[in-house]
């Protein structure tokens, strides 16, 4: 249509070598006219290019089966893109054992994939590892937790401040004036759990500037998982703050908190928590969880290897920020987001 050669038509679509404006002009009005774009799968083959992406995520463990709903969504993913080329290869690490994310972060360096999808678990550990993408251009994405690093290629999930907001939202929706409210934070190494602090600071943030309420705000921290060590800790802070009319737990862990009120018959509170796991389905369907902030994991670890997809592939750019939509969950919609 342009009555010029292949070669000449391949210089103006990569925007390489010499072509007359004339040309140029010509070929991009095709273009516009006919809504013309490559054929990405025909490119890639013609490539035998391969794309090996680092997938670096906690095992699935019987304390919790959040982690295990982000690679459902990798999987989903890579069946998708596959056929262009990409491998997504797994290390997956205990993420209540530091040597264990050190020694994956360690296969990943040695390896050189050509991206690595990163849930940050350990702080020094993975500036080690982003230390080591930037140093051989590497690209990296992060997901859950917003590691602020400003080489990242993307961060997706939640805003974590703006998720704690929320959730001290609908908490003043049920609570009087006057009461005490329990922030708790069950993390072995809170240090490396930004997103948790964020969500205790966007709770107590909402509280201070938003309502006209005299709320007291506790904050508890739980380091160890047992159900022995988490029941006398809870025993030690309910015996010692009398009057809690709402727990804000900040994690997925709300189930462990759940089972102590049940267990011990506790009077009337509004309890919230995250993720629409089956640990914490229980305890919606018996009205002891009020509410679940739902972080979308399947839609995380999906998104994160087509943000990869789309940069190595498809030559997108894509966004730093991409923040997934905060969603409510209660006793009466639950089961309307269970899809896996």
């Amino acid at each position: 249509m342009a009555g010029v050669s292949v070669g000449t038509i391949d210089r103006v679509i990569h925007n390489r070598g010499e072509v007359s404006d004339i040309t140029r002009n010509k070929v991009i009005g095709i273009i516009k006219e006919f809504h013309y774009v490559p054929d990405i799968l025909a490119r890639t083959l013609a490539s035998k290019k391969i794309f090996r992406f680092a997938i670096l995520f906690p095992k699935e463990n019987p304390d919790s089966s959040f982690w295990s709903k982000p690679l459902i969504g990798v999987n989903k993913a890579l069946k998708e893109v596959g056929h262009y080329g990409i491998v997504g290869e797994k290390y997956l690490f205990d993420q209540f054992n530091r040597s264990s994310f050190k020694k994956q972060t360690e296969k990943i360096i040695q390896h050189e994939p050509d991206a690595v999808l990163i849930a940050p678990f350990y702080h020094e550990e993975t500036v080690r590892l982003i230390e080591n993408c930037n140093n051989r251009k590497i690209p990296y994405v992060f997901i859950n937790s917003n590691f602020h690093d400003n080489h990242k290629l993307s961060f997706i999930g939640q805003d974590s401040k703006q998720s704690g907001y929320l959730a001290a939202r609908l908490m003043s929706y049920s609570v009087e004036n006057g009461s005490n409210l329990l922030i708790i934070n069950i993390s072995k190494a809170l240090d490396n759990h930004k997103h948790i602090l964020n969500r205790q600071t966007g709770f107590e943030s909402f509280f201070k500037e938003k309502t006209k309420q005299k709320i007291d705000i506790l904050v508890h921290y739980i380091k160890d998982m047992d159900k022995n060590s988490i029941d006398n800790s809870l025993h030690e802070i309910f015996s010692r703050s009398s009057g809690i009319k709402g727990v804000f737990v900040t994690n997925s862990k709300v189930y462990k908190i759940a089972r102590f009120i049940e267990e011990n018959r506790l009077q009337a509170l509004t309890l919230i928590g995250y993720d629409l796991t089956e640990e914490n389905i229980k305890y919606v369907e018996k009205n002891i969880i009020d509410f679940l902030i739902s972080q979308r994991p399947v839609e995380q670890g999906y998104g994160g290897v087509m943000t990869l997809f789309n940069h190595f592939v498809l030559n997108k750019r894509v966004k730093k920020e991409q923040h997934l939509p905060i969603d409510i969950i209660t006793k009466e919609n639950y089961k309307f987001y269970i899809k896996h």
